[in-house]
């Protein structure tokens, strides 16, 4: 009996028996499809984490703040240090891994009309320097950015996002137009010429407004003197190198703001992106051990009901052994005939799996979507790798389970085979 033959005899017996096989499939495929699934959406959180992270102005970064309370003797004061337009620019000019500093103040929610009636209530405010387009990587979709003159001279000039140009102008152009903006309903509105219109850039999770659209960016100068009275700088993005460390440059700042500040730094709190970039690589482990577990578990079930099923083949097959073995058939020829059964039924399982995972892992994107309505789109990431190792796992476990009915089958005395009544 020829190698192919008995491949092809351990085929057929599988078409013959297809609902026996198709219920011994179907528990492998479950297994590997739920696993399939959690992978592909947990990839797909990770390249929107990472996506949120690219459009704040990408991983290479941190952002320091100051903290409300300092700890002294003991009991918690209020911090009275502030940051300056002076600390930002000291920073970008004497760390030599930093490739741009952003001072930023902001306010959500300020309320800012139109001379034709248009208004807009949940706009952000951001005062910022002119290196902000760039360094946060906007694009202008209409006229300009905010110029080193406009922050020198504290100009009452300020650039739309997109959500808020629509919302106050509609259609027309809204370069030359002007707005009022008002940081609370008792304040005086502020008078703003539109310099410049924002391309759209989407949704956001980490930002509490929801859309990066909804913003209104004036000079730093403008908002602190003109807008909200609040000389300080509020936060500062510090821009790095790709190959620099985060922590080097912290310290490094950190002893800059210590140098203007009567060597006080325990004002300075700090966040780094790339921390919570780690932290879903970390809590993405965790979980694939555990899902890996699980699926394990549930693949060694379904492993023995795959050894069940060749058991039950050898015995109905007993005779038909003993005949081909009388006939000049090989131990290795009987053996390679059942352990083909065994890895076919789990290969079946595994491809199998692997389109009901990628189904399955639509299905959960889409009540995703549901759930967290801030998203958009919710990417479905099934990587190659992934899949080519759902196939060798399946081949694996095929040979595993079906060694021991193969041998079995193939240890048969063909006299005690042809006697036997199935």
């Amino acid at each position: 009996m020829k190698f192919s033959g008995a491949i092809a005899a351990g085929i057929r017996h599988i078409q013959e028996n297809r609902l026996r096989a198709g219920l011994s499939i179907l528990g492998i495929s479950i297994g590997i499809a739920s696993v399939l699934c959690m992978m592909a959406i947990g990839d797909g959180a990770k390249q929107i984490i990472a996506d949120d992270i690219e459009k704040l102005g990408g991983a290479n970064q941190v952002q320091l703040w100051i903290r409300q309370s300092v700890r002294r003797r003991g009991r918690r004061y209020p911090t009275t240090e502030r940051y300056t337009l002076g600390d930002a620019y000291a920073i970008e000019a004497e760390c030599p891994e930093v490739t741009g500093v952003l001072p930023r103040n902001r306010r959500s929610r300020i309320f800012v009309t139109s001379p034709q009636g248009g208004e807009f209530r949940s706009a952000s405010l951001e005062g910022v320097t002119s290196d902000y387009a760039q360094l946060m990587r906007y694009d202008l979709q209409e006229g300009r950015f905010l110029s080193e003159n406009d922050i020198n001279n504290a100009t009452q000039v300020c650039v739309l996002g997109a959500n808020v140009a629509v919302e106050l102008f509609g259609n027309t152009s809204a370069i030359g137009q002007e707005v009022k903006l008002r940081n609370h309903w008792r304040q005086a509105p502020v008078r703003m010429r539109v310099v410049g219109t924002m391309a759209p850039k989407g949704r956001n999770l980490s930002v509490t407004w929801g859309s990066l659209d909804n913003l209104i960016c004036v000079p730093i100068t403008t908002y602190q003197q003109r807008i909200t009275g609040i000389r300080y700088v509020e936060r500062i993005n510090i821009f790095f190198q790709k190959d620099a460390e985060a922590y080097d440059v912290v310290k490094s700042a950190r002893k800059v703001i210590r140098q203007r500040h009567r060597g006080i730094d325990n004002f300075t709190s700090y966040w780094r992106p790339k921390r919570t970039v780690e932290q879903l690589e970390h809590l993405e482990k965790v979980m694939k051990i555990a899902l890996g577990g699980v699926a394990g578990f549930s693949l060694f079930v379904s492993g023995i009901g795959i050894m069940n099923i060749c058991l039950v083949s050898v015995g109905e097959k007993t005779r038909e052994i003993g005949l081909r073995k009388s006939v000049g058939a090989r131990r290795i020829d009987i053996f390679w005939q059942f352990l083909t059964e065994s890895i076919c039924l789990c290969l079946c399982g595994g491809v199998f799996g692997i389109a009901g995972g990628w189904l399955a892992a639509h299905g959960m994107a889409r009540i995703a979507i549901r759930i967290v309505p801030i998203v958009p789109e919710w990417p479905v990431v099934l990587s190659l790798y992934w899949m080519l190792t759902s196939v060798l796992f399946s081949v694996f476990m095929g040979v595993c389970f079906g060694v021991y009915p193969a041998m079995r089958a193939a240890r048969l005395s063909p006299i005690d085979a042809l006697r036997a009544e199935n």
